[in-house]
């Protein structure tokens, strides 16, 4: 090798050492530079976090105080409609705070519903009518909160439904949120004022439950520093509810946080594009091969109702007809609608497959009234309960929708949704506040009167306060027929220790008027 060639390769080395070096360098500051985004990526998603802490945690606190001293071991008093007005006072808040802006007019009537439900709660002494109105406020809660978080649009059923079951899974996967947020807050709080308020709160954290486990080793070890203990704290007295006290109040400000914090500060909203499709043969053909069945069946229903002088076959009881014939007769009504509105979000309007759904309709209605005539026999046959009127009220509700529902077909401008919730809401309330267990027990004490041997005092003596006018002016009509089973049981006892709630002392927060009057009703007696 010549001495040129070996200074040309000394060359080459070092141009290919000064590249690598300065590859390493450009590696270094790259990483560098990522490095500092991130943080600072980082810094301003704390800081976010902390400013939405400070915004939504005295709020929700304060709201989660309220509903801890409305509803703990209070689920029937009037302080029910100081929680609602909380919950509706607690979302403006949270929109004007969030959307900076008032809530939408369309959202009052949520709202109004809420309030009318929670009157309804303290006046009735009906657990499943209570029951049934925390459900309904739950849902217009949601309702009234995504509604005035989202824009200012027509909203339709899928709209809130699918919002809705999003807004309640989102606000469980957010449930560690406030956790979160809230040590984001302390931090930057902690930087400004430059003190050790975070490390003496975890200390504090830390050492109880050490203490606590420590303290207790050795109080069973050694008896004299037992007794000891137990005479420091012997005047010190723990409220025996300070736990279920505590458990509601976490449960009111952990749900309302999340609640809000994921549907005010979604980050992925995204109008949904509704994609049309043209080609509904397929969708065609199954709605005619559905609406020959739904024909064939009502063919018989109509000749068998008719034809058949209202009797059964042998074998089948009036109670499994009934029951059977409601839930699959729901279903089916619940499929209708479903397809009806499928065809309207996915499908080009087709008269064809318009006149196959009107047959379907108009099928379910017929069906409809077949189960409710052979639901009134089932009264007439077994008397009446409260899950039977439920029963005559779901059918005459289903009837109006499926009515609707041939409105819509053919007149898409029809406001189905709208018509549909005043049908489901108002049929509702008026339910809500008909105290039918009065009516019931008006009907089947009548019933017993006239001879019907299907009367059951034991079902009456279940039945709640709404029922005590009726049942206190039976008893004092017919003083000898408070008893019954060969005089063995005394009904009457048997239902005023059902509802002894009503001997209860009343307060302003635990106000029942159903409770109230059936208290005074007996008093006089």
């Amino acid at each position: 090798m010549t001495v040129y060639e070996k200074l040309k390769q000394e060359q080459d080395s070092l141009l290919e050492k000064e590249g690598s070096m300065k590859m390493d360098q450009n590696l270094t500051v790259s990483y560098e530079e990522q490095k500092a985004q991130w943080q600072e990526r980082k810094k301003q998603q704390q800081k976010e976090n902390a400013g939405i802490f400070k915004k939504l945690a005295p709020a929700s606190l304060i709201y989660a105080l309220i509903y801890t001293v409305c509803i703990y071991k209070n689920m029937t008093g009037a302080a029910v409609l100081l929680w609602v007005v909380a919950t509706i006072g607690y979302i403006c808040y949270i929109v004007k705070t969030v959307k900076e802006r008032k809530v939408f007019k369309t959202t009052i009537i949520f709202a109004v519903y809420m309030l009318i439900l929670a009157v309804s709660t303290f006046t009735t002494g009906n657990e499943w009518i209570i029951w049934m109105n925390y459900c309904w406020i739950f849902a217009f809660t949601v309702c009234f909160l995504i509604r005035n978080m989202a824009d200012e649009n027509e909203w339709n059923f899928w709209d809130y439904l699918c919002g809705g079951v999003n807004a309640v899974f989102g606000a469980i996967g957010s449930i560690a949120r406030p956790f979160g947020d809230g040590n984001d807050f302390a931090r930057l709080r902690e930087k400004k004022e430059n003190g050790k308020a975070r490390e003496i709160l975890i200390g504090i954290a830390v050492a109880i439950p050490v203490v606590l486990l420590i303290g207790g080793l050795l109080m069973s070890a050694d008896l004299v520093f037992s007794n000891m203990i137990a005479k420091v704290f012997e005047g010190i007295r723990i409220p025996a509810n300070l736990a279920g006290i505590c458990f509601m109040l976490c449960f009111g400000f952990i749900s309302s946080y999340c609640g809000v914090r994921y549907t005010a500060y979604r980050k992925d909203r995204q109008d949904r594009e509704v994609k049309i499709l043209t080609e509904t043969t397929a969708m065609f053909t199954v709605s005619v091969l559905v609406a020959v069945l739904y024909v064939i069946f009502c063919g018989i229903q109509i000749i068998y109702l008719f034809g058949g002088g209202g009797e059964l076959p042998a074998g089948v009881t009036y109670a499994e007809y009934a029951r059977q014939g409601f839930f699959q007769l729901l279903v089916v009504c619940i499929l209708n609608l479903g397809a009806v509105l499928t065809m309207e979000h996915f499908f080009q309007r087709n008269r064809a497959v318009d006149a196959v759904l009107t047959v379907i309709s108009v099928c379910t209605i017929i069906m409809t009234a077949s189960s409710g005539w052979r639901m009134i026999l089932y009264i007439r046959a077994y008397q009446l309960t409260f899950l039977r009127v439920v029963v005559l009220v779901a059918l005459a509700v289903i009837t109006l929708l499926m009515a609707g529902t041939i409105c819509y077909i053919w007149n898409r401008r029809f406001p189905l949704f709208q018509y549909g919730m005043a049908v489901v809401c108002v049929s509702y309330v008026l339910f809500a506040f008909a105290h039918v267990d009065a009516g019931i027990a008006a009907y089947d004490l009548a019933q017993i009167e006239n001879g019907n041997t299907a009367g059951d005092y034991s079902y009456l003596s279940c039945l709640s306060t709404d029922a005590a006018p009726v049942i206190a002016e039976y008893l004092k009509e017919h003083p000898d027929k408070s008893y019954y089973g060969d005089g063995i049981y005394n009904w009457k006892w048997e239902y005023m220790q059902e509802n002894d709630r009503m001997n209860q002392p009343v307060t302003l927060r635990t106000f029942n008027l159903s409770y109230l009057r059936a208290k005074r009703i007996f008093s006089e007696k």
